[in-house]
């Protein structure tokens, strides 16, 4: 058993570490090769960016585990990679008319029609 257990506490740093690059590549490759990230919502680099950065500053008081820490700063990285992606291949970015961001026409129940992305097929 004791072999197992310095097995597992050697390789659980390493797997922590790359988890970001394993999660996230896969993603990125297929918006990469289908030139379109339809379907992608913005919100989840969003969401890890902040996560990351708040566990970054959170670690000179805390003092958790160092592959923590490098698993943070590998994932600021993939979640900026991701994003310089997603936005490059978002469907009608390169200046057409379908664009612009937010409706003219049907504003809905949002105030001032924030964060009302028009649709792809109109």
């Amino acid at each position: 058993m004791g072999l197992l257990a310095r097995m597992i506490s050697a390789f659980a740093p390493i797997f922590l570490i790359l988890s970001p690059i394993t999660s996230y590549t896969d993603q990125i490759l297929s918006i990469h090769r289908t030139r379109t990230s339809a379907g992608f919502s913005l919100d989840i680099p969003l969401i890890m960016l902040t996560a990351s950065i708040l566990k970054i500053f959170y670690w000179p008081g805390a003092r958790y585990d160092l592959s923590l820490l490098i698993q943070a700063v590998i994932m600021v990285a993939v979640q900026v990679l991701l994003l310089k992606v997603a936005l490059d291949n978002r469907p009608g970015w390169r200046g057409e008319a379908s664009a612009l961001p937010f409706r003219e026409e049907k504003v809905g129940s949002r105030p001032w029609g924030f964060w009302r992305w028009k649709s792809q097929r109109l």
